[in-house]
């Protein structure tokens, strides 16, 4: 039967000196959130405190039984290889784990509440892996589940001692060993998107900026300095500043504006050279903590093109001049800048057919008869309004 729902402490016991090992066994357990390394020594720590004489192993693990599998997240105690050989041969298929996958999240099980011990020295998991170490009882705590796979943390041992005072401390540990878990995936999960983003930002052709309202550098990708060598923007003190004036009156007229907007123009760097870029000013970001809360970006900045590729902004106004779609504009531009169709396609990874059928529909647009006559008709289109 699971014990769960008995009392932590019998109402005569002393508690106050168990209760101190207790608390500082939940500091140690959320202390391993931050550094999952710790979790070895954290379970040590336990068999330690609450565990009697020759119960010393404790592991946590993620475990099914339909398929069989398992994968060992923390351990301590464990002769060298137990892990190998349980995940090969016993994993989800024997009675131990077959049974506690009735339970509940947060249940501490005892295994002579759901097995005999002589029905289980019965059972080949005991007599081919277990016997050897005087093995025959184990308390679990069901940790959590995802799908089939269930966690949880074992203490197993031989079953003649007391094991009470384990029991009455799991109780007390469970909830915080199953927050832990809890917020260790969630660290994990946001690391990985954190890791994502900053990958894929530093493979961009131009340099990305987060800014905050005070213009404070958030975060940058691996290109952002060499456009502060080129001289189109200075990062004293962390902070982001365009060095031509004009770009820097149109960035600090943009974040005084409530609501989200976005500029895009070419700035120019203290040599003459021009650079395209795009701003866009967001909703602010905030997140929860502490006695408040903290405040995140509510700019983005990017600057640049890829090498060779003609700055966004231009593409968008031969777009906006001929009302060509997106994917006509960039054909029109690449082929005025000295590029074939046959380059363009592979470029874009393309058909050659498909980037015919697009010039077909600028031809039509911009009333050019070849790409000669598109060139012309490009390369006399107003000069862009200074900004």
């Amino acid at each position: 039967m699971p014990t769960e729902n008995l009392p932590i402490f019998p109402p005569d016991h002393n508690a106050p000196a168990e209760w101190e090992v207790l608390n500082g066994l939940i500091g140690r357990i959320y202390d391993s959130v931050l550094e999952p390394q710790r979790w070895n020594e954290t379970l040590s720590e336990i068999t330690g405190a609450l565990c009697p004489l020759s119960w010393e192993a404790a592991f946590i693990l993620w475990e099914s039984t339909s398929p069989p599998r398992a994968r060992f997240v923390a351990a301590s105690g464990l002769a060298a290889g137990v892990q190998e050989i349980y995940c090969a041969v016993y994993a989800g298929n024997h009675p131990w784990s077959r049974k506690l996958m009735r339970y509940g999240n947060g249940s501490v099980v005892d295994s002579n509440d759901i097995l005999t011990r002589e029905e289980f020295a019965e059972s080949e998991f005991f007599r081919n892996f277990l016997q050897p170490w005087g093995i025959d009882r184990m308390v679990a705590v069901l940790l959590d589940q995802r799908g089939p796979d269930r966690l949880g943390l074992m203490l197993p041992g031989p079953g003649d001692r007391d094991l009470e005072k384990l029991k009455r401390g799991l109780r007390v540990l469970a909830p915080h060993m199953q927050r832990a878990m809890r917020i260790s995936d969630r660290i994990a999960t946001l690391d990985l998107a954190a890791g994502a983003a900053r990958a894929a930002a530093d493979a961009a052709p131009f340099a990305i900026f987060s800014l905050d309202d005070q213009l404070n550098i958030l975060a940058a990708n691996s290109r952002a300095e060499r456009y502060e060598r080129a001289g189109f923007i200075c990062l004293a003190g962390e902070r982001f500043a365009f060095t031509y004036p004009a770009s820097q009156k149109q960035l600090l007229d943009l974040v005084k504006r409530p609501d989200p907007a976005g500029l895009a123009f070419q700035t120019i760097g203290n040599a003459g050279a021009e650079c395209p870029v795009l701003v866009a000013r967001i909703a602010r970001q905030s997140a929860h903590r502490i006695g408040g809360f903290t405040l995140g970006a509510s700019l983005i900045i990017t600057m640049g093109s890829a090498p060779g590729e003609t700055p966004v902004v231009e593409i968008d106004r031969v777009a906006q001049w001929f009302a060509l779609t997106p994917a006509e504009a960039r054909l029109a531009v690449a082929l005025a800048g000295g590029q074939t169709l046959r380059d363009y396609a592979a470029e874009r990874a393309v058909s050659l057919n498909a980037v015919r059928f697009l010039l077909k529909g600028i031809f039509r647009k911009t009333g050019a008869a070849s790409q000669a006559q598109l060139v012309a008709t490009l390369a006399r289109l107003p000069a862009a309004s200074g900004n």
